[in-house]
């Protein structure tokens, strides 16, 4: 009787910990994978097929301040050339920190729209340092965080640097670095 509980026992553990394993899932072409290969597949995406390739452009911008000093917050549009955008435009919502001593910081977000309507998304940080005569250079880090259409899983970053000019209306910013879509 000992013996066939042990055996029992012994059954019953290896069922216990054959259960215990990890389970599949099915994907919805029907093949079954691991948590951990799902896993891995959802957070790639599309960016597998993607490529890290050159980004650069130019824009001429203007600034409409929303509110401050001493935070001041700006919407900031431009419009110019950039490789893969083509003939484009972006607006930025950022603030600036008048509170500290120069260089001012700066913060925001900004939407790059392309000729054709897709858009990417960026945070950007930096700051803003007068130069003399009303006149300022911002120097921006922009990360990308995705998009739309052929953007949708974008990411990548590029710098900035905008001249400002407090009696010029229209201003300049260039920017340089990487994309990946």
């Amino acid at each position: 009787m000992k013996k066939q509980f042990s055996v029992l026992l012994t059954l019953f553990a290896c069922f216990y910990f054959i259960s215990c394993k990890k389970e599949s899932v099915t994907t919805p072409d029907n093949q079954s994978t691991s948590n951990a290969t799902l896993s891995s597949k959802i957070n790639a995406g599309s960016k597998t097929n993607s490529v890290k390739v050159p980004f650069k452009g130019s824009y001429s911008t203007t600034a409409q301040i929303q509110h401050g000093p001493p935070i001041l917050q700006q919407t900031i549009t431009g419009t110019g050339n950039a490789t893969h955008l083509g003939e484009s435009v972006f607006v930025a919502t950022v603030t600036v920190n008048l509170t500290t001593p120069p260089p001012f910081q700066v913060n925001g977000t900004t939407t790059f729209t392309a000729a054709n309507g897709d858009q990417f998304y960026t945070i950007v940080t930096g700051t803003n340092t007068p130069t003399g005569n009303g006149t300022s250079r911002a120097d921006l880090l922009h990360t990308i965080v995705g998009g739309t259409g052929r953007f949708v899983n974008a990411s990548g970053s590029f710098t900035g640097i905008a001249l400002n000019n407090q009696a010029n209306s229209t201003n300049t910013v260039v920017f340089d670095g990487y994309i990946s879509y």
